[in-house]
């Protein structure tokens, strides 16, 4: 008896798996005949138009450079704007100070030739470390706080602000 169950389980079990795969085909039937079989749409819709009289090919390879005409143009200036066009350009030595009873000769006394002078200051900086710890990140609360701990980790995330150890501590009872 046992072996009667088991035949018909199998029996009904393919059945199953029979309709159901025909029913996957018809809907896969189904679905691709509503889609259309041409991908690359590029049917011609309409016929060719003639090309219109004294339009010339273009010459064989090496033989189509040089420049065109233009009919109707009006503008010497290739097209441009008129507030594109040129324009006097500044020249270096109009912006030097010219001759020797100027305010900037009496600054600076020398022949005039300025190739080789440093107008910089040297010395104002001096006093001011403006690479480390310029406090880029400082505190401004009255009260002494301690420094947050910096333990070297490896080789990357290194902080360049140290602590601000020239600072008054203000504490109550101090």
């Amino acid at each position: 008896m046992n072996l009667n169950k088991l035949i018909k389980k199998i029996t009904n079990n393919q059945l199953l798996m029979v309709v159901a795969a025909v029913a996957l085909v018809y809907g896969f039937y189904h679905y691709s005949s509503q889609k259309s079989m041409v991908t690359d749409n590029m049917a011609n819709t309409a016929p060719a138009q003639a090309a219109p009289v004294g339009v010339k090919p273009a010459n064989p390879l090496g033989g189509n450079g040089g420049v065109g005409s233009a009919n109707g143009l009006s503008t010497s200036q290739n097209g441009l704007p008129a507030n594109a066009s040129k324009k006097r350009v500044v020249d270096p030595k109009e912006l030097l100070p010219k001759g020797g009873n100027t305010q900037f000769s009496k600054l600076n006394p020398n022949n005039g030739d300025l190739s080789n002078v440093s107008l910089l200051k040297a010395g104002h900086h001096v006093g001011i470390n403006t690479v480390g710890t310029s406090l880029r990140n400082a505190n401004l609360q009255l009260r002494s706080e301690p420094q947050n701990p910096r333990m070297a980790v490896g080789p990357w995330n290194q902080s360049t602000i140290s602590g601000d150890t020239m600072r008054r501590s203000l504490e109550i009872g101090n």
